[in-house]
């Protein structure tokens, strides 16, 4: 027999986290791996035929034998149904799970084919941070959120309007226990902020206004 460790997106299997021949181990290296799930910016939204909400989870899953017992769980309208295997495999015990989100920076060069986490969008922020006179802004333009001043233009191209103001508040959480007094985090644009904000990433980019103006990193 072997159990296996996996994570399920939208009730998919996304990947196996670990595999051992006993029960034991299993549970083991399950709850270590939820133990050190420490995530600073969960992914709630996934690009897959369009921009959709995702739920992770992690379970345990064994090979299914006829004798199998399956779950009796609730769905979301609080209805009971026994659950099916998934792959051949039965879940023996399961539980919400996060990962971290990674991000389009504008100018970033993608290493190892891994893109940038919330800490280098930390970093960019951070630089200069402590200089009295070296104020900058933060503003989410729909799926932008951009961090400027007169030294410093930085982008992060964010799934959709909703992640980009999910990120902004993020930042400022965080910068208001670094007591850092020098960020202007200003919210959403308004619309006449908008469009002074795109004629600024036209300006530090030479991005064409058609590309500007896409609200979403849906193909």
């Amino acid at each position: 027999m072997t159990y296996r460790v996996i994570l399920l997106s939208n009730g998919e299997v996304k990947k196996v986290l670990h595999k051992a021949k006993t029960r034991e181990t299993s549970f083991i290296n399950y709850h270590n791996i939820k133990d050190n799930n420490n995530v600073i910016y969960p992914k709630r939204f996934i690009n897959s035929r369009g921009i959709k909400p995702v739920k992770y989870q992690i379970c345990i899953v064994k090979d299914t034998e006829p004798t199998d017992e399956f779950r009796v769980l609730r769905d979301a309208y609080g209805k009971l149904y026994t659950e099916k295997p998934i792959n051949g495999w039965t879940i023996l015990t399961s539980d919400d799970f996060e990962v971290e989100e990674d991000f389009l920076i504008y100018g970033y060069e993608i290493q190892n084919g891994e893109r940038p986490r919330i800490n280098e969008i930390l970093k960019r922020l951070m630089v200069n941070a402590h200089a009295k006179r070296n104020v900058k802004q933060i503003i989410v333009v729909y799926n932008k959120l951009l961090i400027y001043n007169e030294d410093q233009f930085d982008m992060v191209i964010c799934k959709n309007k909703e992640d980009a103001q999910r990120l902004h508040h993020t930042l400022a959480k965080i910068a208001r226990k670094q007591k850092l007094k020098t960020l202007m985090f200003m919210g959403t644009a308004s619309q006449a902020t908008t469009s002074k904000m795109y004629d600024l990433i036209h300006d530090k980019t030479g991005w064409s206004f058609i590309k500007i103006r896409r609200t979403s990193t849906r193909p």
